[in-house]
């Protein structure tokens, strides 16, 4: 137990900075798929799937304790029993990348499954379990993750990242008003687009 817990060190990781906080216990499944860039917060009791695909946290997210993340599927095949399927015969397409962005903040006990991009300066309730992407600047929560609002107005983002990023990484107010547009009509994620 000590060993599936504790082991995990930095020298393992895909990347890993210098200011980033890692809580132990934790258990990461092949740690080199796994990139952490400055100022993020592992937690206590992460558990992270990264098999075939990559978990990348951009600068300055964090997350609450109990945060769990799976880059894979397990995979069907035609007369077979799911548990008898090797990682090596699953066919393409079971696997994507994890990424949240920067600015993003992670309550506790959320799940965060294949694919998903959680948007910059967003906020996932506790809780939670994302199975689709996240547009930027909103707050999303329940089971599954549902878009329940926009964190600022298109004019507080824009304040918000001028000072925090340089004038080429930040969001351009046309692209924030299309994205609010597109999300500030929808309630349940039934008719939630899948890109943004």
């Amino acid at each position: 137990m000590y060993l599936d817990y504790f082991h995990i060190r930095r020298s393992m990781f895909g990347y890993i900075d210098k200011n980033v906080e890692i809580s132990y216990p934790l258990r990461i499944s092949n740690p080199k798929n796994v990139f952490l860039y400055d100022n993020c917060h592992l937690p206590a009791n992460t558990n992270i799937s990264a098999i075939n695909a990559k978990f990348i946290m951009k600068a300055n997210s964090g997350a609450g304790k109990g945060l769990t993340i799976r880059t894979g599927n397990h995979a069907t095949i035609i007369g077979r029993f799911y548990r008898t399927i090797r990682e090596q015969e699953k066919p393409i397409g079971y696997d994507h990348d994890v990424i949240v962005e920067e600015d993003v903040w992670i309550g506790c006990n959320v799940t965060i499954l294949s694919g998903v991009i959680v948007g910059r300066g967003s906020t996932i309730g506790a809780g939670a379990v994302l199975t689709r992407s996240v547009p930027p600047y909103s707050v999303y929560g329940g089971i599954p993750g549902k878009f329940i609002k926009f964190k600022w107005s298109v004019e507080q983002i824009l304040q918000h990242e001028c000072v925090l990023y340089p004038l080429e990484k930040r969001y351009r107010k046309e692209d924030l008003i299309q994205i609010q547009k597109l999300y500030s009509s929808i309630t349940s994620h039934n008719n939630l687009p899948i890109d943004f």
